[in-house]
């Protein structure tokens, strides 16, 4: 038998040659040809390197690549992100289909098969997991914030999104995608996505408040059915339902009736009063803003500073004490330019000043104490660790 001039006596020869046994090698010998158009369509197979688990993830679902111009390219599962790299590699990938590999079985006589090389590689993907790249998702929704019924008309122009067109510009998986809406506080509202305007948002949960109030029931003990019923008149039904969940959660107990009753989210509803004061001037006393603070939430909520992480500063620089709004939301994605604007706010920080403003960017491979050793600069004052610019003085 021969192939491509090739006969069996040619591979004896060779495995002589080698200094070989055959009878320890394989009995089929697949002799390589290159075809006279190899080489054309390069650039048409894409070698991608993954481990076992992620293999049998992709047999039993689907997966996406999905790019951005200002960003690299990640594979999503259903679950999961992983970052996409090309790696190279010093050895030659040799592509060949229909490649047959030993099982142990069949004839012992020397055969021969003829396979073609439709590609050669020195690079290929390698995928390893990232956090979600849910950032612009806050952007996107924040294009088009629903203000009420009243706003409806006024939206026209701006640009709304459905699940799948966030699914589309995000990258992240289903599931977390779906993680990032819920702690964002997004709503589903008539099949499109979307942020509560803040005076808006902040009117919805206050019927919600004012009715626990009205109604007099406990704050561990709201009726969910009941409350929603009453709510709907106020404001749309899925509004005021979705709302409800966002800042109530289940209780253990029931009503005579059946009905589930909910308990307040106390740090949920302390940090929007919060807000809604830090928002209407530039700097607070902090003595006087603690005081008004605690007056604006419902009674049997207490307040206290660890509900305004990344959301205000603390200033106790002066004699007076003062905070002041300064969300996490508003900084920079990129990880050197948020550093930037943090020590261009404030020159020297505490960890645990400066670790909500970052904790965002952090991840399994880059803790938050690892981009402090990376972005700042440590020293210490009468006894406290403080962070500041790489270069400042």
């Amino acid at each position: 038998m021969s192939c491509i001039g090739r006969t069996v006596e040619d591979v004896k020869k060779l495995v002589h040659h080698a200094k070989l046994v055959e009878d320890e090698l394989h009995p089929i010998t697949q002799v390589l040809e290159f075809t006279p158009d190899f080489g054309c369509d390069g650039k048409e197979i894409v070698l991608l390197e993954l481990d076992a688990k992620v293999l049998e993830t992709l047999k039993e679902d689907s997966a996406v690549l999905r790019g951005d111009p200002e960003a690299g390219a990640v594979l999503c599962t259903k679950s999961r992100t992983y970052e996409v790299r090309e790696a190279e590699t010093s050895n030659s990938l040799v592509l060949i289909p229909h490649l047959s590999l030993a099982t142990g079985e069949g004839s012992k006589e020397r055969t021969l098969q003829n396979r073609q090389v439709c590609g050669i590689h020195h690079t290929y993907l390698e995928i390893r997991p990232c956090k979600p790249r849910t950032q612009k998702l806050r952007e996107l929704l924040e294009e088009c914030p629903y203000s009420g019924s009243q706003g409806e008309n006024q939206d026209g122009e701006k640009t709304r999104y459905t699940w799948s067109d966030l699914l589309d510009l995000v990258q992240c998986s289903e599931e977390e995608l779906d993680k990032a809406l819920q702690e964002l506080e997004a709503y589903h509202l008539y099949g499109f996505w979307q942020m509560l305007e803040f005076d808006y948002h902040f009117k919805v949960v206050s019927h919600i408040l004012n009715m626990i109030e009205t109604k007099s029931w406990p704050l561990d003990g709201v009726p969910r059915c009941e409350a929603i019923k009453g709510l709907s008149e106020l404001e749309p039904r899925n509004i005021m339902t979705q709302c409800f969940d966002y800042y109530l959660k289940p209780s253990d107990k029931d009503t005579e009736d059946g009905d589930t009753l909910y308990t307040l989210r106390d740090d949920k509803v302390c940090r929007l009063c919060a807000e809604v004061l830090l928002r209407s001037a530039d700097k607070y006393n902090l003595h006087e803003f603690l005081s008004i603070w605690q007056q604006s939430v419902p009674e049997g909520l207490t307040t206290n500073l660890s509900q305004l992480e990344g959301l205000a500063l603390v200033d106790r620089s002066s004699s007076s004490d003062a905070i002041s709004y300064f969300p996490v939301t508003s900084l920079p994605q990129d990880i050197q330019d948020r550093f930037n604007t943090l020590f261009a706010t404030r020159d020297k920080w505490t960890f645990e000043e400066i670790r909500p403003y970052i904790e965002d960017l952090a991840g399994d491979k880059t803790p938050v104490n690892a981009l402090l050793t990376k972005y700042a600069r440590a020293s210490t004052l009468n006894g406290i660790k403080y962070y500041s610019g790489k270069h400042a003085r």
